[in-house]
């Protein structure tokens, strides 16, 4: 992997395959199963579709759904965060996924994770309202939410 990392919010579609492995055929899953297992329970499944001449994902039928892509300098997805504001005060992480690096950490500490999560707290920051964040899933040694106050 490229060591240039940046985000946005658009994907082009010529990198579907690439999303596409990232996100339904990651390594890593195993790591969060019983997250993503009550996400998509909860929320439904995560869907990557065209519109606009951009790839997006959207989640089951929850409205204003928001996709921040991890994208290398080649152009390719290496991280994604899906979210969307709940209620007045907090955004729900729905989906996160990173690709898995040989030797590198899954965990809390990947460098893609954490500026994808830097994004979305930068984005709760400046939106009215907002004050907490909340992930669905995290390690499988626990299903519960964490609460990350902003």
């Amino acid at each position: 992997m490229s060591s240039a990392i940046w985000v946005t919010s658009k994907l082009v579609p010529e990198q579907r395959g690439a999303l596409e492995q990232l996100v339904f055929f990651n390594a890593n899953q195993y790591r969060v199963r019983v997250g993503i297992e009550q996400s998509i329970k909860t929320y439904g499944a995560p869907e990557i579709y065209e519109q606009e001449g951009a790839l997006r994902v959207r989640v089951g039928s929850v409205k204003d759904v928001q996709t921040l892509f991890a994208v290398n300098d080649l152009g390719r997805p290496v991280g994604v965060a899906v979210f969307v504001r709940l209620e007045q005060a907090r955004f729900v992480v729905l989906h996160v996924v990173v690709e898995p690096r040989p030797g590198a950490a899954a965990g809390p500490g990947n460098p893609v994770l954490l500026r994808l999560m830097h994004e979305i707290r930068r984005a709760a920051r400046i939106t009215r309202g907002v004050d907490r964040i909340e992930l669905v899933y995290k390690h499988a040694d626990t299903a519960r939410r964490q609460a990350n106050r902003i």
